[in-house]
């Protein structure tokens, strides 16, 4: 439990710093961008943080997943989303896929906001 209060309190700084430049603020703000541009990693990302904000972990993995198989615009969504569903995974007592999402982070090469080095710790981290 101890892992799951510290790692939610690690992804709320980046989720706000992310969320001040979105073009969505709420599910519906976001919703409406996706009924227009239904591939918006962006849109799909933002939804993924509210819903992780609000501790819905399969809905918020289901549009990180969704933001990775987006128009990954901008290019950043992909390693964040990867670190994002690392962190479900890790809340939620998977580790073996945490560690395969935070590998995935590290593959796309993008330190954005320091994500492979956020991904390094991560995979160094005793959530195991």
């Amino acid at each position: 439990m101890k892992s799951l209060h510290i790692i939610t309190v690690l992804c709320l700084p980046m989720a706000v710093g992310f969320s001040q430049t979105n073009t969505c603020d709420t599910v519906d703000d976001c919703q409406k961008v996706i009924q227009a541009k239904p591939y918006s990693s962006q849109a799909h990302y933002r939804i993924g943080e509210i819903l992780f904000q609000e501790k819905n972990y399969t809905g918020a993995a289901n549009e990180f997943h969704d933001a990775v198989i987006g128009d990954l615009d901008p290019r950043w969504t992909e390693v964040w989303s990867h670190l994002q569903l690392g962190k479900i995974y890790d809340v939620t007592n998977q580790r073996y896929r945490a560690i395969a999402e935070y590998k995935k982070a590290q593959q796309t090469n993008d330190n954005t906001r320091g994500a492979l080095d956020e991904a390094a710790r991560y995979l160094d981290s005793p959530y195991k």
